[in-house]
């Protein structure tokens, strides 16, 4: 595959609707998998060069770039180098799927309250993971959700599936939702879905043109949601960042993407059309 791969006639037809009314075109994103590249360390996440340059150039080109993230605001803020970056200026982070937000355009930050739960499971997988068996298992914490890394962990996969049960266990006494990934299992204080946040941004914008890029299960629900918008007239395109531990969303593809060199390829070719 090259940088990335149109699959279907959806993907042209968007590349047309932006074109014709660039102004109601609203492009929006994951960021782990999708504009940066997925790492052993959440830490050590950054935006990909290229994916910083292609949205440099995309961004005042059309109404609204988003990203829509399971992160919270501040930690993509500080990991895309977001608030220094020309170009950027009419982009929104939708952090923790939707519960924060924040808007360059202003400078306000939304941020979510932190409940209870949260807590209260977090020291339950801190004991959890002090099992030997979890050696090299990494707990990230959100705010409004706790993501267990496996990927540095001795058996990842052994080590992803002896977690799912008791991480499930836990979700369900406090309250919180389970949401595998790549590699990572994350417990989410929020039923809204990348889905509900994009929704929003819709209705936000009136947009009639409407991309999204991602790379995980997380980001099904807002495919699901492209596919409505899709039978209301308005032109969509899902962009899916590919890899081998998610094959399973290639079958959504409108675009097919090398990983987030190819996504970066792709957006750059979306604001080299709308020139």
């Amino acid at each position: 595959m090259s940088d990335f791969e149109l699959r279907t006639d959806d993907a042209a037809a968007f590349f047309d609707k932006a074109v014709a009314d660039p102004a109601r075109t609203l492009v929006a994103m994951d960021f782990d998998g999708t504009l940066a590249p997925i790492v052993p360390d959440p830490t050590d996440s950054r935006l990909l060069p290229a994916a910083a340059d292609a949205l440099a150039m995309l961004g005042p080109r059309v109404g609204r770039i988003a990203i829509v993230t399971g992160r919270g605001v501040t930690t993509v803020r500080e990991l895309g180098r977001l608030d220094e970056r020309q170009g950027l200026e009419n982009v929104v982070v939708l952090g923790q799927y939707g519960a924060e937000r924040w808007d360059a355009s202003t400078g306000e930050e939304t941020p979510a309250d932190v409940p209870d739960g949260i807590d209260e499971a977090r020291a339950e997988i801190v004991d959890l993971l002090a099992d030997y068996r979890f050696a090299g298992v990494h707990l990230e914490d959100k705010g409004r959700a706790l993501g267990v890394h496996t990927r540095r962990a001795v058996s990842p996969h052994e080590s992803f599936a002896a977690l799912e049960g008791p991480l499930n266990g836990i979700a369900a006494r406090h309250g919180l939702t389970l949401e595998p990934g790549r590699s990572v299992l994350e417990l989410r204080a929020s039923t809204v879905t990348k889905g509900d946040a994009l929704r929003g941004l819709v209705a936000e914008t009136r947009a009639t043109a409407v991309a999204f890029c991602g790379d995980d299960l997380g980001d099904l629900p807002a495919f699901d949601l492209l596919d409505e918008l899709a039978g209301e007239g308005v032109a969509t395109c899902r962009v899916v960042s590919a890899s081998a531990e998610q094959a399973v969303l290639a079958a959504r593809a409108d675009v097919l993407a090398d990983g987030p060199d190819g996504v970066a390829a792709w957006l750059k070719t979306l604001a080299e059309r709308l020139r």
